[in-house]
């Protein structure tokens, strides 16, 4: 006679502990990543941007942006031939929320003399890809969904991007960074207008609140297409358009200026993505930033 208590008794205790201690274990273990991914601190990257500003003092002028203004634009080409003091502030993926961003901006001005800021430059990729905004939003409020997914997590130190050594001016020291670029096509797409000007308009209204005498410079980076030739004159005089008409609108006291940078002529000038510059461009990004500031 075959006795089938054992086996079914073991079962039910396998089932009574999945129940009972397994699944609620995993709830409470993704609980952790959920207040961790929705509230973690600044990464290395940004703590050693505000140190960094605090031994440099008086500041005249400050880069702000994504992963496009950290490999793309020179704070220290800037000081040089400008004759102010400049810092790149900038930050990759612009630190995945709106608000996040914003409140790594409000620590680091905190700690310098906002009022001797003549020039804030902002370069965003944001107008370049539909549905970035419509994402760093979603990211704003807590939820079963994590703001960075476990994959990101795992994938980024792969990246670097967190890590990557800066200089006193807060460039990228370009020494320790490994481009290697594929030539592929950039496909022509763009956010719809009306979203980016929102977007970048609120950018502009929040440097006025931090930096009430500075000049403030909205600058869409260049890119690599990979083509004999580029027309993007519609995209740039409509968002252009449409951006001073809403400044004009909200009596906007700071000087405002958008520009759009030409894209880089090959790939001798990108470093591992069509917007990432490698040192080459990055002192011909900044040539063209200084010529748009005159």
């Amino acid at each position: 006679m075959i006795n089938l208590g054992w086996p079914m008794l073991s079962m039910a205790n396998a089932n009574r502990f999945i129940s009972m201690g397994a699944i609620p274990l995993v709830i409470v273990a993704y609980g952790v990543f959920l207040l961790f991914d929705y509230s973690r601190a600044n990464p290395p990257t940004d703590i050693q941007n505000i140190e960094n500003i605090q031994k440099i003092g008086s500041i005249n002028g400050l880069l702000f942006g994504g992963s496009n203004a950290v490999y793309g634009l020179s704070a220290e080409f800037l000081t040089y031939h400008t004759g102010l003091k400049w810092y790149n502030a900038s930050v990759t993926g612009e630190l995945q929320t709106i608000s996040r961003h914003k409140n790594f901006i409000r620590d680091l001005s905190a700690r310098i003399d906002r009022t001797k800021v003549r020039y804030v430059v902002y370069s965003s990729m944001v107008p370049y890809v539909p549905g970035t905004i419509a994402k760093l939003k979603s990211r704003e409020n807590f939820g079963i969904k994590p703001k960075v997914s476990v994959l990101d997590y795992i994938r980024q130190p792969t990246r670097n991007w967190e890590f990557l050594q800066r200089n006193r001016f807060g460039d990228l020291v370009y020494e320790k960074v490994n481009c290697h670029f594929r030539a592929y096509v950039s496909k022509y797409q763009h956010e719809d207008e009306d979203i980016s000007v929102e977007f970048l308009v609120d950018y502009a209204n929040f440097f006025a609140s931090l930096f009430p005498n500075a000049s403030i410079l909205i600058v869409l980076p260049s890119l690599y297409y990979a083509a004999l030739s580029f027309n993007d004159s519609m995209f740039e005089q409509t968002l252009r358009t449409k951006f001073y008409s809403v400044l004009n609108a909200q009596h906007f006291k700071n000087t405002v200026k958008i520009t759009f940078q030409p894209p880089f002529s090959s790939p001798t000038q990108v470093c591992n993505e069509v917007f990432h510059a490698n040192e080459d461009g990055r002192l011909w990004r900044t040539r063209n930033l200084i010529e748009s500031m005159r």
